[in-house]
């Protein structure tokens, strides 16, 4: 009935874990499709609206509430960080299989993409400053519709965006179509959709 970031507290404490949720921020009217959050300074959030027609990032302040953010239109904006001190994002490009780095409060705005040959899911900060970048390629012939299979993987420098390719995984019946991806240890975990039925790891 309505499209909304749901708030929870998590406590961790004692041998199960538990959540209360306390309250929800309801999307932008227009929005179609809340995809990722980020957590910005001053109690400010962030958010992709993934549309591959034509998407944005909005951002929450809780006296102001939702503002679009400039220069963030693009098709099919996915995953979400953002730098430690809220002046960049750094953007899942889906449809552009990039990571988009995007200026926040610079005028006139910079925006830059490093292109990772896969189509970008999720991103998630990494254990050494790098940030983690999943998704999956997408198989097209002809006139028919794409299938999505396969897992891919890499690491991009928030700095220089120089990426180094990790994980390229064609994809089997147990686990079909990566979307997101965490540095544990030694190890990287991929996490996936539609007919993947468990996490795979794969060596760092």
């Amino acid at each position: 009935e309505r499209e909304a970031i749901e708030v929870f507290n998590l406590d961790i404490r004692g041998n199960f874990p538990s959540l209360q949720w306390i309250g929800c921020v309801v999307a932008p009217e227009g929005t179609r499709r809340i995809n990722s959050i980020t957590a910005l300074p001053n109690g400010t959030i962030a958010a992709t609206n993934f549309d591959t027609g034509g998407g944005e990032l909005w951002e929450w302040h809780p006296a102001r509430g939702w503002t679009e953010v400039p220069g963030s239109q693009m098709p099919g904006p996915n995953g979400l960080v953002s730098s430690e001190d809220g002046e960049w994002f750094y953007i899942g490009g889906w449809s552009d299989q990039a990571l988009v780095r995007l200026s926040r409060g610079k005028t006139p705005v910079q925006i830059d993409a490093a292109p990772v040959g896969f189509n970008v899911d999720n991103v998630r900060w990494g254990l050494d400053g790098q940030i983690v970048v999943a998704g999956h390629v997408t198989q097209c012939e002809g006139d028919t519709p794409c299938e999505l299979s396969g897992a891919r993987v890499a690491t991009v420098d928030p700095d220089t965006l120089q990426v180094q390719q990790r994980v390229d995984f064609k994809g089997n019946d147990f686990f079909k179509l990566g979307t997101v991806a965490i540095e544990v240890g030694d190890e990287i975990w991929v996490g996936g959709i539609r007919g993947s039925f468990g996490i795979a790891r794969f060596d760092r």
